[in-house]
């Protein structure tokens, strides 16, 4: 399991540019798509994104289909952009869950 997130964080630290954007706009789309209505600031977006593109990324290094992946490397960054939605919609809905509006 360590060695699953020590590969997720060679993976995000390959192309910090492009992982910033994917979770910002993945914690966008989670947050406005879970809690529409509440306000919510551009370090909220992106500390959500980096928490749901890390934990996407682990569930896909840690059941191993990342290496099946491998061969769709054109379909990588919507791959990464659906997993860290998919992360950071989970993580979006337990912190609304825990304390709504």
């Amino acid at each position: 399991m360590l060695e699953s997130a020590q590969e997720v964080f060679v993976y995000l630290q390959g192309s910090i540019i492009a992982s910033l954007s994917l979770a910002f706009v993945a914690g966008f789309a989670a947050t406005k798509t879970v809690a529409h209505e509440r306000r919510s600031g551009v370090l909220f977006f992106l500390v959500i994104g980096l928490l749901g593109l890390f934990l996407g990324e682990f569930m896909l290094i840690y059941s191993k289909i990342v290496e099946y992946l491998e061969s769709l490397a054109q379909l990588r960054i919507l791959v990464d952009l659906i997993v860290a939605y998919l992360g950071s919609f989970l993580i979006t809905a337990i912190i609304h869950f825990v304390k709504p509006n």
